[in-house]
């Protein structure tokens, strides 16, 4: 898969940008501020369905504008013809995605039509930082491979929301009946259950990719584990080894709704949900050690960029064909060393770059498509 073409009006800084990407090494380079990244998050938005900044849809239309719009054209391995996407953001009203020019009802319709694994400085901290960034992680690595994983975890996302609404309002001496809390058990354990799945068996999946990449990277003296931590049981691999389940593991989802339900009274003093697989982690060690305690700078940095590897084979691998690669920044977070290796290892797939001085690390790189940026335009150099 690769993106052919995109073009962007009244996007962020971006009035009117169009271009054209090679199906090798794309560079977008100038100075800060200018709308490099912007671009990226523009092309990432068809893999996701919103920012990897994590703001309102709103936010992203240009200053004085009533809306932005979006086009993406985009190619599978074998085919002959590109797959147009579209998305209309409006100050007012509901954004409009299309595929092929027929409107889809939401993000689930677009799923898989076009994957792309982002890596940015913030994911230099996959292995130090919080357990949600970890989540964050696998949530968004599965969502582009299952329209169903984007279901469960919406509905999950939203009956947490309304449970724990319903802890403070308890809090607060309104009277809350036990269907209702039965009622939010079933919902969180039922969905959740599906996710604490997928996220386990995405887990032992990426073990074996991050476990390849790092042993590249320490001619095999170093050995990274990787286990998904659930706070309710062992989730079991779903049948025949499948990623993906039509249905949640019942023993799973009956031992989450019994924790959902074994100390209300502490949820409503703390006025928030204690149990759920949004309290869960992914834990990882090297050669025994917590990794998150003990694991140098480098060695984090290293594993970081494996999981990353690791998450565009496995698009690969399930998706067919693969992803786009979109590197924010992160060639001067990098040291020479992994910066010549994750170049080795992208190897004839397609990637987006920005940066600031590309020359410093990309001379000698044949076949690059560079793109200068300024002002919110952009040129081809």
């Amino acid at each position: 898969m690769y993106a052919v073409s995109l073009s962007l009006e009244n996007y962020r800084n971006l009035p009117d940008a169009s271009l054209t990407l090679s199906p090798g090494i794309n560079v977008l380079w100038g100075d800060n501020a200018q709308g490099k990244s912007n671009i990226l998050e523009g092309l990432y938005y068809f893999a996701r369905g919103r920012s990897f900044r994590g703001v309102p849809d709103r936010l992203l239309i240009r200053t004085g504008c009533e809306f932005a719009s979006l086009r993406l054209s985009c190619r599978r391995e074998g085919d002959t013809h590109d797959t147009e996407l579209g998305a209309v953001i409006p100050q007012h009203g509901r954004k409009r995605l299309t595929r092929g020019g027929a409107p889809l009802s939401g993000m689930r319709e677009m799923v898989g039509a076009f994957r792309a694994v982002l890596f940015c400085p913030e994911h230099l901290t996959l292995i130090s930082g919080s357990p949600a960034l970890r989540r964050s992680f696998l949530d968004i690595a599965a969502a582009q491979l299952s329209p169903q994983y984007v279901a469960a975890l919406s509905v999950y996302t939203r009956a947490l929301a309304e449970r724990n609404a319903l802890l403070r309002q308890a809090a607060e001496g309104e009277n809350v009946g036990s269907d209702q809390w039965e009622v939010y058990a079933e919902q969180l354990a039922r969905s959740g259950a599906y996710l604490a799945q997928v996220r386990s068996a995405y887990v032992r999946r990426l073990e074996g990719h991050v476990a390849s990449c790092f042993a590249d990277m320490t001619d095999g003296r170093e050995k990274p584990t990787l286990r998904y931590q659930c706070t309710a049981q062992t989730p079991q691999d779903p049948q025949e080894g499948e990623l993906f389940t039509p249905a949640p593991d019942e023993a799973l989802r009956a031992s989450m709704a019994a924790a959902l339900t074994s100390d209300i009274p502490r949820e409503i003093r703390a006025g928030t949900t204690l149990f759920g697989v949004h309290r869960d982690d992914l834990t990882i060690e090297l050669n025994g050690e917590a990794a998150k305690l003990y694991a140098s700078q480098g060695q984090t940095r290293s594993l970081a960029l494996a999981m990353k590897l690791a998450e565009g084979a496995i698009s690969r691998d399930i998706g067919g064909g693969e992803p786009v690669y979109l590197l924010d920044d992160v060639f001067s977070e990098l040291d020479a060393a992994r910066r010549e290796y994750l170049l080795s290892a992208l190897g004839d797939r397609q990637v987006v770059i920005t940066s600031c001085e590309p020359e410093t690390w990309i001379s000698g790189v044949s076949g690059v498509a560079w793109f200068r940026v300024r002002n919110g335009t952009v040129e081809t150099r």
